[in-house]
């Protein structure tokens, strides 16, 4: 645009910065115009659902999986990072936790830190500040340290929450623990695609995590919805629907393409040296007793050594040396090792081990005890002959391992890779494979293997140091093309990631990762997943597909998984997990019932760690896994499944007709606002900065703040290499609008040009030739719900013609668009003949903001009413339980002939009638505080709708239209 002026650089920065109502998108159009995502309309929807309703202490987002909770919750906790309320806990399953840290920067650019034992003080004093960070934490976690956790928290988001559902037993020590975490805190948000499991009950349990007395109790809750499920049904769905928010992927269709997954399974028959070298090592580790291992320390170990035996022979090969050296030390200084899980760090290398086995170990570590030191040499000679003779099998076995340089599954990798991408060439898509592996060993062996095969171009590798030679030159090439732009964070671990997959993305061709270096990078320009080692965590198998099979995948994706003939215990794992769980042929969340019935992965895998160590034949393995299947077949029962979709899968029956509104509804306010945006910068940075094209690039030359740095930018609409992003929240951006808001008005007139306009309403073409007056204010109703303030501002305008014809809002909006040619001296407005105009505009205003804010209330009047229903239903199955106690000794009394046995159970009756009696005194005195509450929200009501409001005088001018 040009010609602006600062009147129309005062009244955009203006509509720029108001606060709009709590269900509107312009709510969040500052957030979702600095975010690198952009939004569904469902995501819209759940967000602002969280953020709209203040006389909730919580809410449940419960869509269905593959919809993108953690960008619903992602703009919630940017909306709250935006006002300043920084202190915002994110706990999460630990293997999820590098995700949450990476998508937070990457999509909504808020710095996060990962709690851990050591750096908790640290962190937790430092949450909040100017400088603070959303803190990120592990359920395990918040379990052992539910103390230090104990604070007042602007936000708390629980992700994968149906862990939490329990907590209705009283036997769910880490929901216990996050009840206590969330109790002072200002809002919980709950992430589950499985609000539901088996029973009811853990639909109240989720809830009470965060709201102890919304069903009042669990008598209660039991009394009118289970008991009485049939005549309550739609009433707890209309409860649910209060506090919860669930989107199912139906109603999302529209806006997601969702892919599949083509399973690939590729047979192979180990050799007879990798059949006796797993024998072995089988054998080994099945025996009652290991020095190598001590106390709970040992079934980790097991766990580990037995994925590293699936991986590849130079995997194990490395792990049972590292073990045989430790041993020997011990050996050598005349002491028996303690049980303390820190000492699996010295095992196996550290970079390998996923999150949730680092965890594990840290807790073994933390609360382990020491066997203490023992002098073999002198006081058991017996046992050091014994040991050395362990180390010795130990290096034994290492050496076999390594005897076998060719591993069979790796030469059948090359077979898997070509019938993926023939798959992949009928799709029509990129021709690029992600493998996934246990170890850097066997990830070493796998790039040795395709470089000899011929297929050495475009493999990158990615790891937990990312720091080999030709890692290093990519990061180095791409440090220098991204010199001086955003991408560059100086942490050099999330640069070197970053490198890399931006190197797959634009030149590679497969990267081979390591398990726990993939935690959190998002590849959906991949459409092909190579399991070349199985994890026996469904959970890690689902995050592995997840980094391919996920919000932006254009194509269906291939996962390949290896069959080892020569092994039942592995072929029932993959059988397990392709048959019984579906996790590689599902469509987004056809897995999901049964991941909500695995708590924790961990434990899963070593459930199949036991039933590898106790399984001596084929048979038994066979069994095992039989009994395996049959815990986790009826998880859902039809019944259950019925019960659920009633209360959970029809919550909101406008839930299209509101999507639909906020699709069209987005795309109109970000369009605006960063129209509005570039309108108002280009006019204050004019003698600062040199604007390139529509000025959506441009280059300044002098900052105006210290926090912003001079060189490139961009809008988020036009990325650019070796530039900044210009965003509405960053300090440049902030000093754009607070000084375009502050500049000095005075009443003058103003001459605009339609020829010269880039936009000219047919409204304003009827008023080319003519002049007149016109007054923008801005106007703020304000009230207070629950703890916060909650305010909705709009722009006041108002105009005539000299030849007496009114203007509306609408008409001065479309003025002020044009190019202004002069601005002429300062004049007299008579305002008089505006005011009533502008009286007639607030007056609807206040209307509209006043049915809103009632609403609020409304809505806990509500709560309270239901509380009522709830206690009421609770006491009359205490007094029918009374009652029939009461009855049932009458009864007894005129059936027995003892007349001391009868005077003993009429008094027995007679206590029953008085406990009747008593109850239905102490309920009375409940229902009245209870309608005295009551009534004090209908009074508040009333207060609501008288409201405050303010009003602030932005400009008056003379105009006039020039053809």
């Amino acid at each position: 645009m040009s010609g602006l002026t600062d009147y129309q650089a005062k009244y955009y920065a203006h509509e720029l910065q108001r606060s709009y109502a709590n269900d509107h998108v312009g709510k969040l159009a500052g957030l979702l115009f600095d975010a690198q995502v952009e939004p569904k309309p469902h995501q819209i929807d759940a967000a602002l659902f969280a953020l709209q309703t203040p006389y909730l202490p919580g809410v449940i987002l419960a869509d269905e999986v593959g919809l993108g909770k953690t960008i619903e919750a992602g703009i919630v906790i940017s909306q709250y990072w935006a006002e300043r309320r920084r202190n915002i806990l994110i706990v999460t399953p630990s293997s999820l936790r590098q995700q949450w840290k990476q998508e937070l920067y990457e999509k909504f650019l808020i710095p996060a830190s990962i709690l851990d034992p050591k750096s908790k003080d640290g962190l937790i004093a430092r949450a909040g500040g100017r400088n603070g960070e959303v803190l990120i934490c592990s359920y395990e976690f918040a379990l052992r340290n539910e103390q230090s956790l104990l604070r007042a928290w602007d936000l708390v988001v629980a992700d994968e929450a149906h862990r939490l559902r329990n907590f209705w037993t009283g036997k769910a020590k880490a929901a216990e623990a996050m009840s206590h975490i969330v109790g002072g805190t200002h809002k919980t948000v709950l992430l589950t695609a499985t609000p539901l499991q088996n029973k009811l009950e853990e639909l109240y349990g989720l809830v009470s995590v965060f709201y102890p007395d919304y069903f009042y109790s669990l008598d209660a809750f039991r009394e009118r919805y289970i008991k009485d499920r049939d005549q309550t049904g739609d009433d707890l769905a209309e409860r649910v629907g209060t506090i919860s928010k669930r989107t199912l992927r139906r109603d999302a269709d529209k806006y997601i393409h969702f892919t599949k997954r083509l399973p690939l399974t590729v047979e192979f028959t180990p050799s007879p040296d990798e059949v006796r070298l797993y024998d072995l090592v089988n054998d080994y580790l099945q025996r009652d007793e290991l020095f190598a291992f001590g106390g709970a320390q040992r079934h980790l170990s097991a766990l580990i050594i037995r994925k590293r035996l699936g991986s590849s022979t130079y995997a194990v090969a490395s792990t049972l040396e590292n073990i045989a050296n430790r041993l020997a030390r011990e050996l050598e200084a005349g002491q028996r090792r303690d049980a303390r899980g820190g000492l699996i760090r010295a095992d196996f290398e550290d970079q390998d081990l996923t999150s949730d086995e680092l965890e594990q170990a840290d807790e073994l570590e933390a609360d382990g005890t020491t066997f203490g030191s023992r002098a073999s040499t002198q006081s058991e000679p017996g046992l050091l002959d014994e040991m050395k003779a362990e180390v010795a099998e130990l290096r034994d076995y290492s050496a076999l391992a390594r005897s076998i340089t060719r591993n069979q599954k790796a030469v059948k990798l090359g077979e898997a890779l070509d019938r993926g991408f023939e798959r992949l060439r009928e799709l029509g898509a990129p021709e690029k494979a992600i493998i996934f592996t246990d170890s850097t060993k066997t990830q070493e062996y796998i790039a040795r293997t395709l470089r000899e095969s011929g297929r050495g171009e475009g493999i990158v590798l990615f790891n937990g140091s990312n720091d080999a030679p030709e890692q290093t030159a990519i990061y180095q090439a791409w440090l220098k093309a991204n010199r001086d732009g955003d991408l560059i964070t100086g942490i050099v671990a999330a640069d070197r990631r970053k490198a890399l997959v931006d190197y797959f993305r634009a030149e590679g061709t497969i990267m081979i990762a390591t398990e726990a270096a993939a935690e959190g990078i998002n590849l959906q320009f991949c459409s092909m997943v190579v399991n070349y080692d199985l994890p026996w965590n469904p959970q890690r198998v689902e995050q592995r597909i997840g980094r391919a099979h996920r919000f932006g995948q254009k194509f269906d994706v291939v996962v390949v998984n290896f069959s080892n003939k020569g092994n039942v215990a592995e072929q029932r794992i993959l059988e397990l997990l392709a048959n019984k769980f579906h996790l590689f042929s599902s469509v987004f969340g056809a897995s999901d019932e049964v991941l909500g019935a695995i708590e924790d992965g961990l434990d899963f895998e070593k459930i199949i760690s036991v039933i590898l160590t106790r399984s001596r034949t084929d048979a038994e393995i066979d069994a095992a896994f039989a009994d395996l299947e049959a815990q986790y077949a009826p998880e859902i029962s039809r019944e259950m499944a019925s019960a659920k979709s009633k209360v959970f899968d029809n919550l909101d029956p406008h839930v299209q007709d509101r999507l639909k509104a906020y699709d069209t509804q987005s795309g109109d306010v970000l369009n605006k606002f960063e129209r509005l945006l570039l309108a108002v910068t280009k006019h204050e940075l004019q003698r600062q900065a040199t604007f390139e094209g529509d000025g959506r690039n441009f280059v300044l030359h002098r900052s105006p703040v210290d926090r912003a740095p001079s060189g490139r930018y961009y809008f988020k609409s036009k990325p650019l290499e070796n530039a900044h992003q210009y965003r509405y929240g960053s300090p440049l951006g902030q000093h754009v609008i607070e000084a375009a808001k502050t500049r000095d008005t005075p009443s003058r007139e103003l001459t605009f040009s339609a020829h010269q306009s880039e936009r000219v309403t047919a409204g304003v073409r009827c008023l080319v030739g003519q002049s007149g007056e016109l007054v923008v204010d801005m106007v703020t109703f304000s009230m207070k719900a629950r703890d916060e303030d909650i305010s909705e501002s709009y722009i006041l305008a108002a105009g005539r013609t000299d030849s007496g014809l009114v203007l509306d809002d609408e008409h001065v909006a479309d003025i002020l668009d044009l190019a202004c040619i002069d601005v002429g001296a300062p004049v007299h407005i008579e305002t008089e003949l505006l005011t009533p105009l502008v009286a007639a505009r607030r007056g609807e205003l206040e209307r509209e903001v006043q049915g809103r804010n009632s609403r609020f209330y409304d809505q806990q009047e509500e709560l309270i009413y239901r509380n009522q229903q709830d206690r009421k239903a609770e006491h009359e199955g205490t007094i029918r339980d009374y009652r029939a106690k009461e009855k049932d000794a009458r009864r007894r009394a005129r059936q027995v002939d003892d007349p001391m046995e009868q005077l003993r159970l009429k008094k027995e009756a007679r206590r029953w009638e008085q406990r009747a009696e008593d109850a239905d005194e102490q309920f009375r005195d409940a229902r009245r505080k209870l309608r005295n509450e009551a009534d004090k929200f209908l009074d508040l009501i009333e207060q609501s709708l008288k409201g405050t409001q303010t009003t602030e005088h932005l400009f008056s001018i003379r105009w006039r239209i020039d053809a």
